[in-house]
């Protein structure tokens, strides 16, 4: 298949999954729009004092490749069903490692690489490490050249777990305002990353 003949919005999570295995940003890019608002949705049911909302957006949207990278369509389990398990892994992981800073006095903390780290994380390179995040950051890039500021401000937002009252008064528009503008986004982000 070429990359014209390729129409991502009708590939199943699985082979959009492939794709990126195989290093297709365009097939990461459909899928972090149609998973987007469940890693925000799984990154809700999460807190820790020193992250917000949208660090544990941006570490989903590193689970989502990691979990491309490692899924297994003969497995049994869905793409969405292990992506959820890896993305809620890595936030646990997270607030883990920032309860262990916390408990550990300063004095005796030993610089060790790798140490107190979970299974999952120990099984990641820090050059796949290095290019989910690389990955991460040209998907924010993308998204501020397809939005206007205020469609990407809204979006960003709504990433962060603000209601569209919240995000209405955050920005003093009113909450029709915010509802068109993440329509609009979300329309845009759609078509954008297809191209």
């Amino acid at each position: 298949m070429t990359e014209l003949q390729k129409s991502y919005g009708v590939l199943s999570d699985a082979q959009l999954a492939h794709f990126v295995s195989l290093g297709d940003d365009r097939a990461f890019d459909e899928l972090a729009v149609r998973y987007l608002d469940t890693i925000s949705i799984i990154a809700r049911k999460f807190s820790a004092e020193g992250y917000e909302h949208n660090d544990f957006v941006q570490e989903g949207l590193v689970g989502l490749l990691c979990s491309c990278k490692a899924f297994d369509q003969n497995g049994g389990a869905s793409f969405k069903s292990y992506m959820s398990v890896v993305v809620e892994r890595r936030f646990i992981s997270i607030i883990r490692r920032g309860e262990q800073k916390k408990a550990i006095p300063s004095s005796s903390i030993v610089p060790m690489d790798d140490v107190g780290e979970s299974i999952e994380d120990s099984a990641k390179t820090p050059e796949e490490l290095l290019m989910c995040r690389e990955q991460l950051n040209q998907l924010l890039s993308r998204l501020q050249g397809i939005l206007s500021k205020s469609e990407y401000d809204v979006l960003m937002l709504y990433g962060n777990g603000l209601s569209y009252k919240e995000i209405a008064e955050r920005l003093s528009v009113t909450e029709k305002t915010v509802d068109n503008a993440l329509q609009r986004a979300r329309k845009k982000v759609r078509v954008g990353l297809q191209k």
